[in-house]
Order: C-alpha cells, then structure tokens, then sequence
C-alpha cells in the first residue's frame, strides 16, 4: 500500500521539501492556494486548497486514509499548522497536536506558559485600549501576538511613539502584545522532537534591519560559537517545546544570545523556512532535517545524532529588498559568481520594481547563498555587497 505524504504548500522555495519527499519513497500529495503554484507538478497529486482551509484538508486526509496509508502531513508555514494538527490528531499521526499548535500561536500565552516552566523569556503584555504608557520602560518591542515573517513589529523607544507601534501591529491581527526589549544577536534553532526528546539538526545567526522595523536580513551558519553554548541553545529549545506540550514534530526556536546568555523569543512546531532548513542548513551541514523527518515517518523510528558536524564552509544567506526600480539582477549574479562561491539563487516571480519602506519580509525580491572559507571572509563579504550595491538594496 502506497504510504502518502500530505505536503501543504507547493511554492518554489518548497521544491526541495518536494523533492525529497519523492526520494523518501513517499507518494506526495501537495495542497497550495495557489491553483499555479510553481512546485506543484513534483507532486504525484495536487489539490488547490488554502493551508487555512482546515475542513477541506482534513477531508482530503480521512478520503486519502480510507484509500492508502497516511503516514504525515508537512507544513512549513504557520498558516497550515491548525490544519496539519487537525490531521494529526484524527489519524493518530506522530506530530504536534492541536492544543500545542493554539498555544504556540498565540506568543503571549505561549510566554507565560514557557516563563512558569523556567523558560528565558522576555516580559510581555496585552496591549489594553487606552492604556497608557508612559511609565515603560523603553525600549520595548511592539507585535501582534498571532502573527509570522516579522510583520507587524516594531522597535519602540518612547512612549510617543506606542500608539503608532501598535496601531502598525493591529493590521496584522485582532490582538497586540508589547514586550520588553532584550539586547542580543539573533539565533535561530531546528530540530525534531520525538517522543519528548529534541534531536537537534541545525544553528544559525539572524540579522536584523534597521529600526523601528525589525524583521531579518541576512544569517549564516555555523556561527562563532563553542560548542557548550551551541548545546544550551539546543536545551532551551527543547524545554521550551516540551513546555508547551510539543512532544513530536519539527519545531523551530527564535533566540537571542549575549554574554553566553540565551533568551527564547518564540518556539514554533514547524522548521524555520525553506530559506533557512532546506538551503542553509543542508548546504552547511549536507544533512536534511527535512529528509530525517520523511524518513522517520516510513520507518517509525528517527537515528540519535549527538551532534550535526559543519562540512567546513561558512554559509551566509542574504535577503535582498531593493530600493531603486529594474535592477539587473542577473548581472548581479553573474559578478557575484565570477567572484564568490554562489550556491544558489531564488527571485520572487513577480519582484518589487520599488518600494519606498521596507517594514517587514513581505517585500522581499528574493534570496542567495554563499559558502565562505572563514567568518572573516562572510564580513568582508557583506562590506564589498555593501559598497558595490549602495542604494540598490537595503
């Protein structure tokens, strides 16, 4: 009997996660709002149905089910996580379920929860109506409190300037949170949990704009770290999940690092995005979180690794969000591969011509990766990017 994989989502940057599904031996059946989504056609079936749409995918799933053996459902967007527990849960899959994935979702509780279970987080609260704030203290952060990609965020740094933070955040959701500013370089996190235990897969540094925005850049991996603070930010990771009820499944943690200090912002049960685990993951460490997983779900069992080993290049990833109109973008890469180890290259189908303000990762024209011998070279790098393209990007 075929066993089958629902994947939600089949846009260009899910191609690998596709891909290696197929590899896996899993009969993949993708699902995206898009009727055209780019990917779609790797897939063995395709059904046109929104991630959010969690009545018709659960339907999709039992009809599967009935004809074959549902052995997962993948997800790597927070839209489809309702829709993905939902099926977890009806067919006894391994993966996170639905009480987790609310909780998770909804950062403020998710804070308080994880704060009670000795958790590092920031203090946060619920933005009240007319509530006044003049006896914050500053700086603080300003975020819907359901919302993903960075949108909606804002670095506050007095109290005149709350209201405008928190009426940017009411655009992406019903409700907004204000959290106290931590300090720190940006770390994010992988891994799968499985049957309470985190099998770590991936580590990597995130960037960060320019105020008051605050949404990412550009990262790299591995990061100049020793390996005890590496396994703490694993650690944290872990009891974060745990403390949220996530026993099996990926997840992915947002963290802050200073002074051998971690602070979790968030934890969510889904890998960080395709940018991240299928191109600068993989390409650092030449192993696929992903893959491990699809494994895992055929053969019911995921291998112990103590520790995912660098394959002796520094990877960066860089997002590109461009200032002018019709950037030649293939002369740019063509320059960058005469001087530079380009791995690859990802441009949004329809890119921005121009945009005045760049507030958040949906304005992004797309994304490259490049493998460095040392960090020193990476920042030489970022230097000379930084110079040749002045006012082309941001």
């Amino acid at each position: 009997m075929k066993k089958v994989l629902i994947h939600i989502g089949a846009s260009k940057l899910q191609e690998n996660t596709l891909k290696w599904a197929k590899e896996a031996g899993l009969y993949v059946v993708a699902t995206d709002i898009d009727a055209n989504a780019s990917s779609k056609d790797i897939a063995d079936e395709f059904f046109n149905i929104s991630g959010t749409d969690v009545a018709s995918l659960l339907a999709l799933s039992k009809k599967l089910n009935y004809l074959y053996d549902v052995v997962g459902v993948y997800c790597n967007s927070d839209f489809g996580l309702e829709a993905a527990s939902e099926i977890n849960s009806k067919l006894s899959l391994k993966g996170c379920l639905p009480k987790s994935v609310k909780l998770s979702l909804n950062k403020l509780q998710a804070k308080k929860l994880m704060f009670r279970k000795g958790v590092p987080v920031p203090l946060s609260f619920t933005v009240i109506e007319d509530s006044k704030y003049e006896n914050l203290i500053f700086p603080v952060i300003v975020k819907p409190a359901d919302s993903c990609g960075s949108q909606g965020v804002s670095f506050v740094k007095q109290a005149q300037d709350v209201k405008k933070a928190i009426d940017h955040a009411y655009k992406y959701s019903e409700s907004v949170m204000i959290e106290e500013y931590v300090d720190g370089d940006g770390v994010d996190t992988i891994g799968i949990m499985y049957d309470g235990v985190l099998y770590p897969y991936g580590i990597g540094s995130r960037v960060f704009s320019h105020l008051p925005y605050c949404f990412p850049i550009h990262g790299c991996s591995p990061l100049e770290m020793i390996d005890s603070e590496v396994r703490l930010a694993y650690s944290i990771t872990e009891k974060a999940a745990l403390a949220l009820g996530i026993k099996n499944g990926p997840v992915k943690a947002d963290l802050l690092y200073k002074n051998g200090r971690f602070t979790l912002i968030e934890l969510t049960p889904r890998f960080h995005g395709d940018v991240f685990t299928s191109k600068l993951i993989f390409y650092s460490t030449n192993v696929s979180a992903v893959q491990e997983l699809f494994n895992s779900m055929i053969s019911k069992s995921l291998p112990k690794k103590s520790h995912i080993r660098n394959n002796g290049k520094i990877i960066l990833w860089k997002a590109l969000f461009p200032l002018i109109e019709d950037i030649d973008f293939e002369n740019i890469f063509n320059e960058l591969r005469e001087r530079y180890d380009l791995l690859d290259v990802f441009i949004n189908k329809n890119p921005l011509k121009v945009v005045n303000m760049h507030i958040d990762n949906s304005t992004s024209a797309g994304f490259f990766w490049v493998a460095f011998n040392s960090h020193q070279e990476l920042k030489d790098f970022l230097s000379y990017f930084k110079h040749k393209y002045e006012g082309q990007f941001l």
